[in-house]
């Protein structure tokens, strides 16, 4: 089977010989090398790699700039790599709703000898990457700009994960200000990120979004963002509250959509619940959990999907009301409430 052939990018000469050799024993094809962002687009001009390592804070022009000319002038897979610090999170956010594949992080924040703690990570997301097909961004029409209350749900949540920020930057920001239902967000994705996710969406958006770090109420007009290395917990006591909680990882992952479904479960709160792209099952068994005449379900299509693994595994357990594209998914959330 021929190679996976990957660019990598990074202003270390010793991170690009880590990356470089933990890929090729792999088995990859490190086909080309990059010192910064002007490099990096001219490796994609070439059209020779599968898929791109990208380093975010880089000398010349940084990851987020780069990634934006290579999506312009020659599209392919992206994967950021990124430390731990404000500026980097913040950039490796908006890189992810400017095309990125997915990310991921440098152990401890900074160039170690550990990389290897990653590998594994890394090899499982090129692998992914190489299979997907990079689009156009996708144009939303916009919904209807003010609603009626019918009370028909209490409560919309919505899953992702790989491909995930991409997808709620161009979902969330076309829910109205006076949007009649808590938004709540469980995204895969490590601590730090998810605060710099929700900052950006309540830039982005008409409502209020924050990330849940203590116990708060769930309003009307507000989105709220499961807190990254906690799973956020949903209980009913004259009014909804959430609050994030420490444990083992479900399903492999830290929120996991399974936990906050499983909470809504011993409730009697009418759910919303829109599954969106990402790798694996997260989601199937806690939707089996919730009454059936307590929930309907939106799937996002293999057509926008940038990996169809989540909403597939809804699809095909029988628990999708609906399967729309996600440009699509506003407007049928609007009619349904």
């Amino acid at each position: 089977m021929e190679k996976i052939k990957v660019a990598v990018v990074d202003d270390s000469s010793f991170m690009r010989k880590v990356i470089h050799d933990a890929l090729e024993s792999k088995g990859f094809e490190v086909i080309s090398t990059g010192r910064n962002g002007a490099d990096a687009v001219e490796i994609a001009s070439k059209k020779i790699a599968d898929v791109m390592t990208l380093d975010v804070q880089m000398p010349v022009m940084d990851g987020l700039e780069a990634l934006k000319k290579i999506m312009e002038i020659s599209p392919m897979p992206v994967i950021m790599v990124s430390s731990l610090t404000a500026k980097d999170t913040e950039i490796t956010i908006k890189a992810l709703a400017a095309g990125a594949f997915d990310f991921v992080t440098k152990p401890g924040g900074s160039i170690t000898f550990d990389f290897g703690q990653i590998i594994e990570e890394l090899s499982d997301k090129i692998m992914l990457a190489s299979k997907y097909k990079v689009t156009k961004k996708i144009d939303v029409s916009g919904i209807q700009k003010h609603l009626t209350p019918k009370g028909t749900y209490d409560l919309l949540v919505i899953g992702a994960s790989t491909g995930g920020p991409k997808a709620l930057d161009i979902l969330v920001p076309q829910f109205p200000a006076d949007f009649p239902l808590p938004v709540i967000i469980v995204q895969h994705m490590p601590a730090k990120f998810t605060t710099t996710l929700a900052k950006r969406l309540s830039e982005e958006s008409k409502m209020k979004i924050i990330e849940v770090v203590e116990k708060v109420r769930a309003l009307p007009f507000k989105g709220y963002v499961a807190a990254g290395d906690f799973h956020l917990e949903l209980s009913y006591e004259n009014g909804i509250y959430l609050r994030p909680v420490d444990g083992q990882r479900i399903n492999g992952v830290k929120p996991a959509i399974d936990y906050t479904l499983s909470s809504i479960s011993k409730t009697e709160l009418r759910t919303l619940f829109v599954i969106l792209t990402g790798m694996g099952k997260d989601g199937t068994e806690g939707l089996k959990m919730i009454k059936r005449d307590k929930l309907t379900v939106i799937a996002e299509s293999e057509k926008t999907a940038i990996v169809y693994g989540m909403p597939k595994s809804v699809v095909n357990a029988g628990l999708a009301d609906y399967i729309v594209d996600l440009n699509d998914i506003p407007q049928k959330i609007m009619d349904l409430i």
